[in-house]
């Protein structure tokens, strides 16, 4: 089998509050093959996130990586310098969070946003950059992409926000892409459309796809690996149908009893 995309290793996190330390991650274990989507699933507070962040060492000045290693593409995460990592960061790993209200600037366009995003890491002419833009809105599904290109965020839709954020993600082409809770803030119906869409990308750019949520169903219905994590601990890993079937873990039988069933 070929070598994983992304591996962590046996990681531990804390969170160091005055004289207290809150284990984040205990001991965590993953690995995502390239051009496969998995799910990490887990409640509030399990340590999802902070695994996700530590993939790029994003995380807040509070934390500390004790133990452990991260290997992407080859190379070991914690080795490398600053400016390598910049290198990475967005470049080959990038990343989409929950609500796209607190990451787009109310100030400015869609269009002078993603144009930013765009020169910052190709360094294109301006008018090639403003129809590489278009064309990354019309690649996730964005209708009247050049009309949105003169919006403000707050003129958009929840989801029509997230398709925009997920543009600015695809922005470089990415190896892996982590999406933090894509879906949370959005109706059903659009929620559907972002897995979907999601899929698509992953087929037509050769994406890896790290999906984070807390709702198991949401996994069930793209991803075809599953890692399950309480309380800082990757408690079952393996076939998203398996899992999703016959789970073997009381707490994945727990969130699998939480998913409403249609009568």
């Amino acid at each position: 089998m070929n070598e994983p995309l992304l591996e962590i290793k046996n990681l531990y996190v804390n969170f160091n509050q005055g004289e207290k330390t809150i284990e984040a991650v205990r001991g965590a274990n993953l690995k995502i093959y390239e051009g496969e989507i998995l799910g990490l699933v887990g409640e509030s507070g399990s340590g999802k996130s902070v695994t996700a962040l530590s993939v790029t060492r994003l995380l807040p000045s509070s934390a500390e990586i004790t133990k452990g290693e991260i290997l992407f593409d080859g190379r070991e995460i914690f080795k490398l310098s600053e400016e390598q990592l910049r290198n990475i960061r967005g470049a080959k790993v990038s990343y989409v969070f929950q609500d796209p209200a607190t990451s787009l600037n109310p100030v400015f366009t869609i269009g002078e946003q993603l144009v930013e995003t765009i020169r910052l890491h190709q360094g294109s002419k301006e008018n090639e950059t403003f129809d590489t833009a278009v064309g990354l809105l019309k690649d996730v599904g964005m209708p009247s992409a050049k009309e949105v290109m003169f919006s403000y965020p707050h003129q958009l839709s929840g989801g029509m926000k997230q398709r925009v954020m997920i543009a600015m993600a695809i922005s470089c082409r990415p190896k892996l892409l982590i999406a933090d809770e894509p879906t949370t803030a959005l109706d059903v119906t659009i929620q559907a459309q972002i897995l979907e869409l999601l899929e698509k990308l992953r087929k037509d750019l050769k994406l890896t796809v790290l999906l984070i949520t807390h709702d198991l169903s949401i996994v069930a219905q793209v991803a075809e690996k599953t890692a399950v994590m309480q309380e800082g601990r990757i408690v079952e890993y393996g076939d998203t149908d398996m899992i999703y079937k016959k789970p073997s873990h009381p707490y994945t039988k727990k969130l699998i009893d939480c998913i409403p069933k249609i009568k």
